[in-house]
């Protein structure tokens, strides 16, 4: 890790980043310490996005794609579920669904299997990325208690070890069989007697998001990343296929580069450069409560796909996965569906606790994969986004990766697989077989 100050081959270079959530802080702070300039962009405030208010999961473990086997099946039954923790909008279907073909392309054993290796290699530097940051003063909430997957079929929890095949070679400590039984409470005695399975994840750390958010900001800051605030994009300045300018209401920014990390909305912010990324807005919702016992892990609650992480002041419970375009409309009754599959699974739930009801959009392409590079058809335009649910854990390695390439021109082996260009050249392809039919 370079001071700031040390120029990469490119010289002195000033980057424009439009974004404040954790892709685009990520980014910013490893261009700065990578010799650049910097500005950040963000249309509302640093942070405020679904970078605030998620379960705050680090878990490079279990980082595999969206789309898995047997999803498209389970995706058809529950679709228009409003109970269920995966639900499309039916007002939202029409505009959705060539998306939704595609995502269930890539529910494919083969393409999933591909993304897990892509995913695992990007998320190895995921806790050595946070580590690099404290002596940098990167001081957010942060809780190294493993993961515990829980369940009350035992076969549920079996199948989640049997996913995670790919990951031992690396993590001898991933169990192969899940705990049974009175086992299990002797593990945890947040949870009732409902659970039936749970097996231990120990490499899983989680964070408080806010402070996470904050203390990102704050690093950067104090190594000389200006952040704007209230600074929306209204126009892109282009000469010879390459930005000079990003226009805001407060005024034009000189750029020799631009990095997008601007969440759900990217594709709708590539679509001003001429590039349409197929990212769309998978909805999470979140809420606080006060549970006795506090669970002494993070927790998986697999049938109900709720995650649980406690966190200083309260527990947070965290899940569903709503399509209904990009708003941040809360819908009570997705909260409501949440805690009537989780109370259940605890030992202790008190009503009255429950507060701090939150939705945020998480970006998502079509493959789950995360999309990192150049974009297509730009000379000085870079890509940061489609986290999915793994923001927390990719961005930091990602941005690394990326400083890399937007300074120095080289493109990490890493970041190939999340490469913009996978789109574009699908769209060929497939434009291609139209025409010889």
């Amino acid at each position: 890790m370079r001071a700031p100050g040390d120029a990469g081959i490119a010289g002195s270079r000033r980057v424009a980043v439009v974004g404040g959530g954790v892709a685009g802080l990520s980014a910013a702070l490893h261009l700065r310490l990578g010799g650049a300039e910097v500005v950040v962009l963000e249309r509302h405030r640093t942070g405020a996005g679904a970078s605030s208010g998620n379960a705050g999961w680090i878990c490079p473990t279990q980082a595999g794609p969206l789309p898995e086997p047997g999803l498209a099946t389970y995706g058809l039954r529950a679709l228009l579920d409003r109970d269920s923790p995966l639900y499309v909008d039916p007002r939202h279907l029409p505009r959705l669904a060539p998306w939704l073909v595609r995502f269930a392309r890539n529910c494919a054993p083969a393409r999933h299997r591909r993304g897990v290796v892509a995913l695992e290699a990007l998320g190895r530097r995921a806790f050595g990325a946070v580590a690099d940051l404290e002596p940098l003063g990167f001081r957010p909430e942060l809780h190294r208690l493993g993961l515990l997957v829980a369940s009350r079929d035992p076969a549920v929890t079996q199948a989640f070890l049997d996913g995670l095949e790919a990951f031992r070679a690396r993590d001898a400590t991933i169990p192969t069989v899940p705990l049974t039984g009175e086992a299990v409470r002797e593990l945890e005695p947040a949870l009732s007697s409902a659970v039936r399975a749970a097996a231990v994840i120990r490499r899983h750390w989680h964070v408080r998001p806010d402070s996470y958010m904050s203390s990102l900001a704050a690093v950067a800051t104090a190594h000389g990343v200006q952040i704007t605030e209230d600074a929306p994009v209204l126009r892109f300045a282009t000469r010879g296929g390459a930005v000079t300018h990003v226009e805001t209401p407060g005024g034009d920014v000189e750029a020799d580069a631009v990095v997008l990390a601007t969440g759900a909305r990217l594709g709708t912010d590539t679509r001003m450069l001429g590039v349409a990324l197929p990212v769309e807005a998978g909805k999470g919702y979140s809420f606080s409560v006060a549970l006795d016992p506090v669970p002494s892990h993070a927790v998986l609650f697999a049938e109900p796909h709720v995650g649980c992480s406690p966190l200083t002041t309260g527990v947070r419970l965290a899940g569903t996965m709503e399509f209904s375009g990009v708003n941040d409309r809360l819908v009570p009754g997705r909260i409501e569906a949440m805690q009537r599959g989780v109370r259940p699974l605890l030992s202790s739930w008190d009503e009255g606790s429950v507060a701090g009801e939150w939705t945020g959009m998480r970006p998502i392409a079509p493959d789950g994969l995360p999309i990192v590079g150049r974009l297509p058809g730009s000379a000085n335009v870079y890509v940061s986004g489609a986290y999915s649910m793994l923001g927390m854990t990719l961005a930091l390695p990602a941005a690394e990766a990326l400083a890399e390439l937007v300074l120095t021109g080289r493109r990490p082996e890493v970041l190939a697989p999340f490469d913009a260009a996978r789109f574009a050249r699908r769209a060929a392809s497939a434009a291609r077989a139209r025409a010889a039919s």
